[in-house]
């Protein structure tokens, strides 16, 4: 064999080698192109998500790619939302567009946030949350709780007015429509659920916190713990005891043997006190029959006029003893407050004012916390703490007791203060008084209880009735 038949021999042998190898690496590549998206889902089958992204991104075909992309994305988004990433399965599916099962996925994703945050307390953010999904689920139901759960948390954080405002907005959800009426009664002190809702909806947030400060100060003040009557003292014990000085004519300062004294009062020359078992005991004048209380039960407070006796019942009634000129009382019913003095008896129902007597009636004397009386007027305390009376002086303010005298009606405000107004001349000087707790105006001398507990009785002392230099309440 010559030289020239071996190149060409040697030629032809390369020339079929490397189209056989060219052939075999075409074979490959089309066998790898076409068993590449069995790959990609064998991957996704096996949540390799990466693998399959890498995969992906190798297909020529354009559709095709574009189809695995998307199939891609919709696993990942699925893993999300199994291992809790909520807010990137979110993401992921807004990404895949308006699809039905992107925008189920969508849903479900926000949906399980909303629940994260209700359960961390993060309320705002859930009520948000559900209110975005619209009928999804039990979103509106969810939203509606994380509203209430948020209304809850006002409360306790203090802030009643947008506590009341949530409770009132979310209707007759559980028990909301009951929360929010107790706020409303708390923030105006009314019982009536339309009058009660109406005053506090037309409220600013800033005149609720007013509102409220002022009731923390009256219901931090203690409760008929001194009264006067025409020519005597008497104040409650912190232990329940009682002590009293001044005229003993008809023994109406015999009550040192008293014990478990609760409130006390006093009439023109008798003294009256209501016990912790809800019984009542008097000593004194009672010759009009001020002092026959023995059969009183369940009463929950008492007061006095010159010459009658009053209890208030547990269940909203008056009861009365004495002088025979308070027939109306009868017919009281749901009060909540009494109040006597001189000739007359008022109350509160419901904040409008009950009055005795028509010469201290008025159809002011509404929307009322307190009231307080005396013969021929009325004065009502209301809970921005201005006072009701056409007498009142309108400087007063922020005023959180009263009582009514016989020449003058005393307002004390939340800072201890006490204010005095007299109709004929002038009464003793109350400026200096400070840190006033409690005070009880009489004919001619006024008291004062201190917040250490010490009574001052100033005005006249002829009886001895302004000697309570060495009394310590508490």
């Amino acid at each position: 064999m010559d030289d020239k038949t071996i190149v060409r021999r040697t030629l032809l042998l390369s020339t079929l080698a490397f189209v056989l190898a060219l052939c075999l690496i075409l074979g490959i590549g089309a066998a790898a192109a076409k068993s590449r998206p069995g790959r990609i889902d064998a991957a996704l089958a096996r949540g390799d998500v990466a693998r399959a992204e890498r995969l992906t991104a190798r297909l020529t075909d354009e559709e095709l790619r574009l189809q695995y992309e998307k199939k891609c994305r919709y696993t990942a988004a699925a893993e999300k939302l199994a291992r809790g990433e909520y807010q990137e399965a979110a993401a992921l599916y807004a990404s895949l567009g308006a699809e039905d099962e992107a925008r189920r996925g969508y849903d479900e994703a926000r949906y399980r946030l909303g629940l994260q945050a209700l359960e961390g307390g993060d309320f705002d953010d859930a009520a948000a949350l559900f209110d975005a999904l619209g009928s999804y689920e039990n979103a509106p139901e969810l939203s509606k709780r994380a509203r209430y759960e948020k209304a809850a948390q006002l409360y306790e954080a203090g802030n009643i007015y947008d506590s009341f405002l949530l409770y009132h907005a979310l209707g007759d959800y559980d028990d909301a429509a009951a929360r929010a009426l107790g706020l409303a009664s708390e923030i105006c002190g009314r019982e009536d659920l339309d009058s009660a809702l109406r005053i506090a909806q037309s409220l600013t947030a800033e005149e609720v916190e007013h509102r409220l400060a002022l009731k923390n100060a009256r219901e931090a003040l203690p409760q008929s713990i001194v009264d006067v009557g025409f020519y005597h003292t008497a104040a409650r014990l912190a232990d329940g005891r009682a002590v009293a000085c001044g005229d003993n004519s008809f023994g109406q300062c015999d009550v040192d043997d008293w014990r478990r004294v609760v409130q006390i009062c006093c009439g023109a020359y008798h003294t009256a006190a209501l016990l912790n078992d809800g019984t009542v005991v008097a000593v004194g004048r009672g010759d009009e029959g001020q002092c026959d209380v023995e059969d009183w039960r369940g009463i929950v407070a008492v007061t006095a006029a010159d010459y009658a006796t009053f209890g208030l019942r547990s269940d909203g009634s008056v009861v009365c003893c004495g002088f025979n000129g308070y027939d109306a009382v009868d017919s009281w019913r749901d009060v909540t407050r009494i109040s006597g003095g001189s000739y007359a008896l008022a109350a509160l129902r419901d904040g409008e004012a009950l009055v005795s007597h028509e010469s201290a009636r008025s159809d002011e004397l509404r929307e009322l916390v307190d009231v307080a009386v005396n013969t021929g007027y009325a004065v009502g305390l209301r809970a921005d703490g201005t006072v009701v009376c056409p007498a009142a002086p309108e400087d007063w303010t922020d005023i959180v007791a009263l009582s009514a005298g016989a020449n003058a009606f005393l307002g004390l405000d939340e800072d201890g203060n006490v204010h005095a107004h007299f109709f004929i001349g002038r009464g003793p000087d109350f400026s200096s008084l400070k840190n006033v707790r409690a005070l009880a105006a009489g004919g001619t001398h006024y008291a004062f209880v201190t917040a250490d507990g010490a009574v001052i009785a100033l005005g006249d002392n002829a009886h001895g009735e302004c000697d309570t230099h060495n009394w310590k309440l508490y």
